[in-house]
């Protein structure tokens, strides 16, 4: 009763059905990355450490304006108006909004290009 399809409408057909499912595939992945933690996509923004100190003091001493920070961050972060935050602009944001935290002071000293400590640097 039923008659084959020729091959090329075989094909036209499959394509058809693989890019309807391409499609449905895309939009369920962009649902899902906007779901994501807002936290996680803020810290996969820091770009060195001295960045990730800062907002993991932030967190630590003050819980209370942690997750304002982290909305507003987040915020300007999925507006385009920030790619990556480094030490010294995830530091004014923090002053910015409130939250004093200050970085920790490192002292390095270097001897023919590599660190040593201050007492071999001192002989």
């Amino acid at each position: 009763m039923a008659e084959e399809l020729p091959d090329y409408l075989k094909m036209k057909l499959m394509k058809k059905i693989m890019s309807k499912a391409m499609k449905s595939s895309e939009e369920k992945k962009k649902a899902g990355k906007e779901k994501t933690d807002p936290e996680k996509i803020v810290w996969e923004k820091l770009r060195d450490e001295r960045a990730r100190e800062l907002m993991y003091k932030a967190k630590t001493l003050y819980p209370d304006r942690y997750p304002l920070v982290i909305q507003v961050l987040h915020t300007l972060i999925h507006q385009g108006k920030i790619k990556e935050l480094d030490g010294y602009t995830t530091l004014l944001l923090l002053h910015r909004l409130g939250v004093p935290v200050k970085p920790d002071l490192k002292i390095r000293f270097v001897k023919h290009g590599k660190e040593v400590d201050m007492k071999e640097y001192l002989e």
